[in-house]
């Protein structure tokens, strides 16, 4: 083996891949979640958008009160609060308006919506036995095509 030349496995491949493809999306709420911290807002109002102009949306507004500032944000929808009620709520220091309902779905439900359609789609290609057949080995290169499979049985 030399450089730009590497024969590995499907499995080490594919968490590569898989960690490579979560980190940007992972990562980042991390941190927010570290420097973010946890208050109670009131449940405003369900509201409507659009996405697109043919499929209309609804939105839970939720304000909390940072200081003397009101801060008015979007939610997910189907939350299991009334007008009035209390809402766990965590906003960022430094960016009081990016602030979100500090349940599961609040905190990471787009990260999992963004990030798990790409690696829902990886995981496809790793248990797919069309894809890459059971037993065989890719191969890395530096030039096209920059991965090839490696069968470790030849016929």
């Amino acid at each position: 083996m030399h450089i730009g030349n590497m024969i590995i496995g499907k499995t080490p491949f594919f968490v590569c891949l898989f960690v490579l493809i979560a980190t940007p999306f992972v990562v980042p709420r991390l941190v927010w979640l570290t420097r973010s911290h946890l208050t109670m807002g009131i449940m405003g109002f369900e509201g409507r958008g659009t996405a697109g102009e043919q499929i209309s949306l609804t939105y839970s507004y939720v304000y909390y009160r940072p200081g003397r500032d009101t801060i008015w944000f979007a939610a997910s929808s189907g939350l299991p609060y009334k007008h009035g009620d209390r809402v766990p709520v965590r906003f960022d220091v430094s960016a009081v308006a990016d602030a979100r309902v500090d349940n599961f779905v609040g905190i990471w439900g787009d990260v999992l919506v963004y990030g798990g359609i790409p690696e829902l789609i990886l995981l496809i290609f790793l248990l797919h036995p069309q894809v890459v057949p059971r037993g065989s080995k890719l191969r890395l290169t530096l030039k096209s095509p920059y991965i090839r499979i490696w069968s470790t049985h030849p016929n």
